[in-house]
């Protein structure tokens, strides 16, 4: 399975949404080409590509899986992705290293927006040549023809037919455009698309000359590298039919990375992309690596440009699954996994020339916008927690962990809830932690809005020294923003210079802890314009606990209230879902601020409150069937509404009177 050349490679992603039927087609790929002896089946359990423990569960795919085999004279790559949202990552990881895309469409279901948004990643953002396989054939009552046209029409693309159905349902059967009588239905289609790329060939065409079979197949491997033909395949993965026939198009019409302009010669230093990081129970580390130039082979010391270290590539092996096959060198264009390296992750580029660094371009991945706190239920285990945190999203690079100090929560983000409950059931396996995900705090803040005065006094006498501390404040409110000011009044040494910074320390102690519902307050000015002291019982502390008195008056007399985030929320959608997604956006009490106009997209720019956000991206995918995405940051902040402030503040009082008590 050794390919000689980067000519001799086939780079595939094989994407689609969840249950089009990828991993059955990757399977019955695999199956054709003797990987496997037998049809394995997502019911089952027993798929070469899903063979994680989640995944068997779930039946879909979480991670991207390799298949890599020898098919006729061309090393293939298959890399099956997860169809499901929340792991879209996976998907760009697999289209940052291909040359070629397949895209598995349901035939027994409508064609989708989530669909239309792989297509334009494919097209627009990774600029790979796409194919298109209709399964399901299989199913009864499908009219090929009116499938076609809503491909097209749902896709916005026109497509070139290679293999079509002759009957659809339980007698599917199918025949090549290629090879067969020019009397087929859609052979006009077919021939009229390529010809159109090529002033030779429709002159003949038009002049009902006969077509070179060589010149036709050069313009139409020439037009599908340029992106000009789509081509399109029809059967049923499941019945193993028609897939023979895309796997022989595949080996003479797909684009080798030695057809392709990003990578460099084999005869240069080695250099590659980590696009994965895995570390699985009994399998061990694995980078998985896309190589750019030269060859990876045992021994080798090499650079990791990214970390700025040193890596020795040792173990190397090509992919069918989780089953591993050895391999002394991985060349130019291929893919393979390094095993155990030592700080090698995802994103990092290996190479001895430092110019790599900006020659090979790294994989771009979503933001994470759905937010859960993690609850450990035993107390004392939040630095194992977060150990295994930092351990996982070396594997997950739209995880972020984080211990959020205004909420005093452990918060994990992700692109979904599906995806976070994932990496949890990962980490209570792995390591043996009692954890679990809840709707996080939102992290209000305390403020006044009139200025106030107040004073703060504290004396304890209980034999020996005593405690006292005296202080007089002027609290006035700041602008929405401005934080926290302190200002020093006193004159005549009303109190020692040695206690104003104990004062102050005391307020802002009595600011973090909150006030009237336990959140920070800030956007305040406090003056310290008078005070008395005691030569002997005067100290630090006392002071301090005084400046908590007086602010804990101030703010209570200053006509409180609750600030809430504001997040500036950006919003593409197509404009039939446009209505619904502006409805929502007011039931979120959100304002809206302007519209784009983005291609075929209209961009809704609304401010919204935090608060009002979670769960949005599960309630966007449902308003607009997929279609629908957004990114959101931290405006500002604003006045709650008393309706929505007064349960906070009564539950906050409560508590503070069952723990007095």
């Amino acid at each position: 399975m050794q390919p000689k050349s980067p000519k001799d490679i086939i780079n595939i992603a094989v994407i689609g949404t969840s249950s089009s039927g990828k991993t059955s087609l990757v399977e019955a790929m695999a199956y054709n080409a003797a990987v496997t002896t037998r049809l394995g089946t997502v019911n089952d359990g027993n798929t070469i590509s899903d063979y994680l423990p989640e995944e068997i569960e779930r039946q879909i795919s979480i991670g991207l899986s390799v298949i890599s085999f020898q098919y006729r004279d061309k090393k293939i790559n298959i890399i099956d992705t997860p169809g499901f949202p929340d792991f879209i990552a996976e998907v760009h990881s697999a289209l940052s290293v291909v040359e070629n895309c397949i895209l598995v469409l349901s035939g027994d279901s409508t064609v989708d927006a989530q669909s239309s948004n792989l297509v334009e990643m494919v097209l627009q953002q990774y600029r790979l040549p796409l194919s298109i396989f209709v399964n399901k054939l299989d199913k009864e009552n499908i009219n090929f023809e009116e499938k076609l046209l809503e491909i097209e029409k749902n896709l916005e693309l026109t497509v070139t037919p290679i293999i079509v159905p002759s009957k659809t349902g339980n007698s599917l059967s199918v025949i090549s455009l290629l090879t067969q009588s020019q009397q087929i239905a859609l052979y006009d289609k077919f021939i009229e698309n390529i010809v159109s790329n090529d002033e030779t060939l429709m002159e003949k065409y038009l002049n009902n000359e006969k077509i070179d079979l060589s010149h036709l197949s050069s313009v139409m491997k020439n037009s599908y590298k340029s992106l000009q033909l789509k081509f399109l395949f029809s059967g049923s993965a499941l019945k193993n039919i028609a897939v023979k026939e895309l796997m022989e198009f595949m080996t003479n019409y797909f684009v080798s990375p030695g057809d392709s302009e990003k990578i460099f010669s084999i005869d240069n230093p080695a250099a590659g992309l980590v696009f994965k990081t895995t570390s699985e129970p009994g399998m061990g580390q694995m980078n998985y690596i896309k190589v750019y130039s030269g060859k990876f082979t045992n021994g080798l010391d090499i650079k990791n440009l990214t970390k700025n270290t040193t890596e020795r590539i040792g173990q190397m092996a090509f992919l069918q699954g989780k089953k591993r096959i050895e391999t002394q060198e991985i060349i130019t264009g291929d893919i393979g996994v390094l095993v155990k390296l030592k700080e090698a992750r995802t994103n990092d580029i290996l190479a001895f020339d430092n110019s790599f660094a900006d020659k090979i371009k790294k994989i771009e991945f979503p933001e994470p916008l759905t937010e859960m706190a993690v609850i450990s239920k035993s107390k004392g285990e939040e630095e194992k927690v977060g150990n295994a945190f930092s351990n996982v999203i070396l594997e997950e690079p739209t995880i972020r962990f984080k211990y959020n100090n205004e909420t005093r929560q452990m918060v994990v983000s992700g692109i979904g809830f599906t995806q976070l409950d994932v990496i949890v059931k990962k980490i209570k396996s792995r390591y043996n932690l009692d954890i679990e995900l809840q709707k996080p705090k939102i992290p209000y803040k305390e403020t006044i809005k009139k200025p106030t005065q107040a004073e703060g006094k504290y004396k304890r006498q209980s034999g020996g020294r005593g405690q006292y501390g005296h202080c007089f404040i002027k609290v006035e409110p700041l602008e929405r923003g401005k934080g926290f000011e302190f200002v020093d009044q006193i004159f005549g040494g009303a109190i020692p210079k040695n206690y104003i910074p104990s004062v102050e320390k005391g307020v802002l102690e009595k600011m973090a802890d909150g006030v009237i519902a336990g959140y920070p307050v800030v956007d305040i000015k406090v003056t310290l314009y008078d005070g008395s002291y005691h030569e002997v019982d005067s100290s630090d502390m006392a002071f301090k606990i005084a400046s908590r008195m007086a602010l804990q008056k101030a703010v209570l007399e200053g006509n409180p209230c609750i600030l809430e985030p504001i997040m500036d929320v950006e919003i593409k959608v197509s404009e039939e879902y446009l209505g619904n997604v502006m409805g929502d956006i007011n039931s979120r009490r959100g304002r809206i601020m302007g519209f784009e106009k983005e291609g075929k997209y209209q961009k809704i720019k609304a401010q919204i409150p935090l608060a009002e956000m979670h769960g949005y991206t599960m309630d966007l995918r449902s308003l607009t069937k997929g279609a629908g995405k957004y990114t959101m940051k931290l405006s500002h902040y604003e006045e709650l509404p008393a309706h929505l402030a007064q349960p906070l503040i009564d539950e906050y009082q409560k508590s503070k009177t069952q723990q007095e008590e």
